[in-house]
């Protein structure tokens, strides 16, 4: 469908005058109008579309975020396109991807990206922190185990209390002082072995994270200094 010259200026115009925190409105707005939006020039195009793909992500359509993100990926590439509003659009886009995956709870899929973020942008802080979270999240078999281990001591410590309380002192009344201990060990073994779980795997995750890091610091390096030596 072809659009005259006013035609489009008058719909980059409208789609602007929308404030920007009206996600709604700006996902209707270009959803009702896309053939208009998409005859418009590149960076007004891009202008729009990009708008748009934030406001899903602000509004929490995660799942047409994700399918905008990969389309906008490969726009940008194909296009040339570096900066945008003065950020990095290929490196603002892959985040925003990664985090809609992290809504998602896809936490492997996001992880993987973080990861190449990071091997791109060592520097990034942020996908650091996301790397970490997105690693907790992501339950090991063996903490399962933890879990259900910690569980088991405490009905078992609920078994032995309510012997004390119900048979022990009227039958058995020399075994009051041992159950008393042994309850008291049954509650001390579950919180140790769910603390000591969730400890242990918060803090390989990290070390994870920290090595992964200092990784991709060691290697932006390297290759940094390959790039000087073959201009020399």
């Amino acid at each position: 469908m072809y659009f005259l010259p006013a035609e489009r200026l008058r719909l980059y115009r409208n789609f602007k005058s929308i404030e920007v925190n009206d996600f709604h409105g700006l996902i209707r707005f270009y959803e009702q109008n896309e053939d208009g939006i998409r005859a418009l020039d590149f960076d007004e195009y891009l202008d729009c579309t990009l708008t748009y793909t934030s406001a899903l992500f602000e509004s929490g359509d995660h799942g047409k975020h994700l399918v905008m993100c990969d389309y906008l990926l490969e726009l940008v590439i194909m296009q040339n396109v570096g900066h945008w509003d003065g950020e990095d659009l290929y490196h603002r886009l892959l985040f925003k991807k990664s985090a809609s995956l992290y809504h998602l709870q896809e936490f492997e899929k996001s992880a993987r990206i973080l990861r190449e973020i990071i091997k791109i942008y060592p520097q990034d802080q942020l996908a650091a922190l996301y790397l970490n979270k997105a690693l907790l999240l992501q339950k090991p078999g063996w903490l399962f185990r933890a879990r259900a281990a910690s569980v088991a001591f405490a009905l078992m410590a609920v078994v032995v209390i309510a012997l004390e309380i119900l048979a022990v002192p009227k039958f058995f009344p020399g075994l009051l002082q041992p159950m008393q201990i042994s309850h008291n060990l049954l509650i001390a073994s579950s919180l140790a072995s769910l603390s000591i779980a969730e400890a242990w795997h918060a803090l390989r995750c990290r070390l994870k994270t920290r090595d992964f890091v200092r990784q991709a610091v060691m290697n932006k390096r390297q290759g940094d200094k390959n790039e000087v030596v073959s201009h020399i």
